[in-house]
This record gives structure tokens, sequence and C-alpha cells, in this order.
């Protein structure tokens, strides 16, 4: 009986080792690749937004001028025309408004950064407002009841007169046309119709003639 085992072991190692060889041949032939270059990523930017326009912020309202007097004379009510005056002086504003009958309001406050606030004695009138133009422009606040307004600029003699006299008072509007809108406050709180203002300021009450004074914003004890 012949023994195959050395010969078995000698073909193996030689099927091996040409497979080993053509490996190696096969690895000698295939050329190199490259290595994959990094792609380059396009670079983003940071963006922090549109640019702020001078459109995104409020505009600062318009300095008042230093002292001006403004009328209103057609604010529209249910019950008939309330005429508007303010008076503005420095940092301090003064209004008056009636109605020539028996409706009336005085009211004082601060005109600053180009902003009115004004109220009444017991805070039951209110008025606001900002220059729009020439002109001063918002809203006039009395009891629960509002109204815009328009204030336009005015000369002397237009303005806000006033009176007063045993416990009366006497309070006046001259508009820019001339026309004058009026009421009488008696010692009771009584309110009706002033008497006439003539166009030298005078007036006569109760019999006599009196001559009233033209108020202006620095006014603050007017009431």
């Amino acid at each position: 009986m012949k023994r195959r085992g050395p010969l078995l072991t000698l073909a193996a190692a030689a099927v091996l080792g040409m497979a080993l060889l053509i490996t190696n041949i096969s690895k000698q032939e295939e050329p190199n690749k490259p290595a994959p270059a990094a792609q380059s990523q396009p670079a983003v930017a940071e963006s922090a937004g549109p640019a702020p326009t001078a459109g995104d912020a409020p505009a600062a309202a318009a300095p008042f001028p230093a002292k001006q007097d403004y009328v209103d004379n057609e604010i529209a009510t249910a019950t008939g025309v309330i005429t508007l005056s303010i008076t503005i002086e420095g940092d301090k504003a003064i209004a008056y408004a009636c109605d020539g009958n028996t409706i009336e309001t005085w009211l004082k406050g601060s005109a600053v950064g180009g902003e009115l606030s004004l109220a009444n004695a017991d805070n039951t009138s209110r008025l606001d407002g900002r220059l729009d133009g020439p002109d001063l422009a918002g809203t006039l606040f009395i009891g629960d009841k509002s109204w815009p307004y328009v204030a336009a600029p005015v000369a002397p003699p237009a303005g806000i007169y006033v009176n007063t006299v045993d416990g009366s008072r006497q309070s006046w509007i001259v508009a820019a046309d001339g026309t004058v809108t009026g009421v009488q406050r008696g010692p009771g709180g009584v309110t009706s119709p002033a008497p006439a203002l003539s166009p030298n300021g005078t007036a006569v009450v109760d019999g006599e003639t009196v001559t009233a004074v033209q108020v202006s914003g620095g006014d603050v004890d007017v009431f």
C-alpha cells in the first residue's frame, strides 16, 4: 500500500504558494487610488438679519415751541361744539375747553419731550397731544366722553382769558378769527354763558366793567 500523505502535503503547499503569488501580482498591477479629497463646504456667513432702519423705531415727537397758543373751535359733540385752547410755556401747559353755555374744564400739566399730559383738579378731565406739523393734535377727555382735536397755532389777541371777582370766574377763548366762546362759573359752581368779551379784553360783570387777563402756560395758579 502506497503512502500519499507527503505527496498531498507538498501539493497543498504548492497550491497555497501559487495563490499567494497571484494575489501579490494582482496587488502590484492595481494602481494606487488617491485618497478622496476632502469636500470643501461653502462658507456660510452668519446673518444678523436686515440692518435696522429709521422706520423700525417710532419717530420721536417734535419739541414744542418755547411759548405758543393753539385753538380748535370745531370739536363737534352730540349737543353742540366745544372750543379748546392750549397755551404752552417752557415745559408747562394749560388748556381750557368750553361750549359757551354750561360745559367747561380747566386743565394743566406738562409739555415735555414733545408730549402733552394735562388734567383738571379732580382728574375727571384729561388731555394728551403732540405736534402734527405746526398744529397740536390729540384727544380731549371730559368725564366718560372723548373727542379728537387739532388745534392750530394762533397769535395774540387769540388765546385764553380769565377774570375772577367776588368768587365768580369768567373764562373765554378767543379764536384766530376773533370769535369768542366763554362760560361763567358762579360761587356755588353753577355755570352759564359768560358775558361778552370786547376786542379790548373788557367785559361787563354784574354791572361793572372788568378787564380780563390773558393766560399763559406758566400761570400754574390760574385754577
